[in-house]
C-alpha cells in the first residue's frame, strides 16, 4: 500500500512537490528522496514539527529550510 504527501517547501529553491510512497516510509526518507539534508530543515505536519525518524502519513507537510543555501 501507498501514501500520498503533498509537499510544500518554504525557503528552498525546490518547488512544491507530491509523493507517492510505501507505507512505513519515515520523514528522514522523504528527505532523501527530496535530496534535502535532515540537518537544515524543520518538517512540520500540522504547523507542527514532527521528529525525522517519523513514520509519515498521508496529507500537506511543511518542510521548512532553516540553514543558508550557500
Amino acid at each position: 500500500m501507498t501514501l500520498s504527501i503533498n509537499i510544500e517547501l518554504i525557503n528552498s529553491d525546490l518547488s512544491s512537490k507530491q509523493l507517492i510512497v510505501p507505507n512505513g516510509t519515515t520523514y528522514e526518507n522523504v528527505l532523501d528522496i527530496l535530496g534535502i539534508n535532515q540537518e537544515t530543515v524543520l518538517i512540520l505536519k500540522e504547523k507542527q514539527v514532527v521528529p525525522v525518524d517519523g513514520i509519515a502519513v498521508s496529507g500537506n507537510l511543511t518542510i521548512m529550510c532553516i540553514a543558508s543555501q550557500g
